[in-house]
């Protein structure tokens, strides 16, 4: 193997013509700073920055508004008999992955959504009643293929 020559000579270049690339194509920086809710074909979660926003309650009711393509994640106490435990379990500071094959194929069916896709989207702090909720909009969200689980034979 022969050595490539090393130059002592850094040749000046012109910067004419080059675009910066952004960063949003290398990251997926709605995951880390933001609320996020993510929609696969059998399922539904959150992140951990959502859990936090919501003070790490432990069940949440789930609004949806069809024609604004949006989910409303509202804190409830036991009592509310639609809330529902979104936490791993309660002494864990963890999002659970929903399994929810009914609602997702409801969702999917109503916003024309690609069954082979996920989505996901970022959320944003709201208040109803000065009551904190946070709402997610799916009117463009980020999309990708899901992985398809290989058949036994």
């Amino acid at each position: 193997m022969t050595a490539v020559p090393f130059s002592n000579e850094i040749e000046e270049i012109s910067m004419d013509g080059f675009q910066v690339v952004s960063g949003e194509y290398f990251t997926r920086r709605v995951a880390y700073f933001s609320p996020t809710c993510t929609i696969w074909s059998a399922g539904i979660t959150f992140n951990k920055v959502a859990l936090t926003a919501l003070n790490n309650c432990e069940r949440v009711r789930i609004e949806i508004h069809p024609q604004k393509k949006s989910v409303l994640l509202v804190p409830v106490t036991l009592k509310d008999k639609d809330g529902i435990p979104w936490r791993k379990n309660i002494k864990d500071y963890a999002p659970r992955r929903m399994e929810c094959v009914k609602f997702s194929s409801k969702l999917y069916e109503m916003w024309g959504w690609d069954t082979g896709c996920v989505y996901r989207t970022a959320g944003r702090i709201v208040t109803v009643d000065n009551k904190v909720m946070l709402l997610f909009n799916f009117s463009s969200p980020e999309q990708w293929r899901g992985k398809e689980k290989k058949m036994e034979k």
